[in-house]
This record gives structure tokens, sequence and C-alpha cells, in this order.
């Protein structure tokens, strides 16, 4: 049961911590075991409510996703967030242009709960995959994918 919109807008003009109020963060989290102490990339959409939220909850090493560019920022995240894609295409293309920021070992989310057919949601663990990605067989029946960076550089053939 979600707290009362009043009460979490009172939460959040008085500073408290909100907990609870993006469940979708909240699983999202809780999937890849994230704490205040890892670094933490997040992507898509809904990319700046999260950082908000994480802020809040006292992760102090958050960044916005939008590509990776440049050495300094590849394999710097312990944590990418995907968030808020409405489709295949544009979640294939956000992880595509983020997912070397994780780290050997990073773990990725992703957030498919807008893709509710079964298809999309296998052509998307299949897609991270093919970019080299560990992801369970049955990652697809959830509302998140889960996907580790190995430690090896190997890709899919």
């Amino acid at each position: 049961m979600s707290p009362h919109p009043l009460r979490q807008a009172a939460q959040f003009l008085l500073g408290v911590p909100t907990d609870g109020i993006n469940p979708a963060l909240d699983r999202m989290l809780e999937l890849a075991q994230a704490t205040p102490l890892c670094f933490v990339a997040v992507a898509g959409p809904g990319a700046g409510e999260a950082m908000c939220q994480l802020w809040r909850r006292g992760y102090q090493r958050v960044e916005a996703a939008r590509r990776a560019t440049c050495g300094a920022a590849d394999e710097r995240s312990d944590v990418l967030l995907v968030m808020d894609c409405q489709n295949l295409q544009d979640t294939r293309a956000v992880v595509a242009a983020t997912y070397a920021m994780l780290r050997p070992g990073g773990i990725l989310v992703v957030d498919a709960s807008a893709l509710l057919d079964e298809l999309p949601r296998r052509a998307l663990a299949d897609s991270l995959r093919e970019l080299g990605m560990d992801v369970q067989p049955q990652a697809h029946l959830g509302a998140e994918i889960l996907a580790t960076r190995p430690f090896s550089n190997r890709r899919a053939a």
C-alpha cells in the first residue's frame, strides 16, 4: 500500500527521505543490491527524477548517463539503472549508449514495465546478451531485467 499523496508531498517539501515513493526504483535498487556507497548511473526519460530520489536517500555518487563518451566515464559505475523507456527501440538505444559506463562485474537493471508483451521483453534480454551482458534465462518475466557486465571482455558471437 502506497502512502497518501498529501503525505508524500509533505515529505518532499520537508526534505524527509521518501523511501517507497517510486516502487520501480525501490525494486531496481533491491535487485542490484545497491547501497549508498555504490556509484550509480541513471539513464532514460526518468533519470532526473530517479537521481533526485537517490540523493534524498543518501546516494552521493549518482550521475545522469546519456552516452559513454570517454575513457574517464567508461567502466566507472557499479550500477546502471535504465528508467521509464516506453518501447523496445528506445530501451535498446539507451542501453547501447550507456552500458560501457559499467565496471566489469557492474549491475544493469532495466525498467521493462512498459514492455507489456513477452516478445519485446525477450528481444530486450537477447539484446543485452548480444552486448556481452550476463542475463538470466527467465529475466524477461519480471518488471525489471537484471544483467551483469562480465569481468572478461568477451562478446557474444
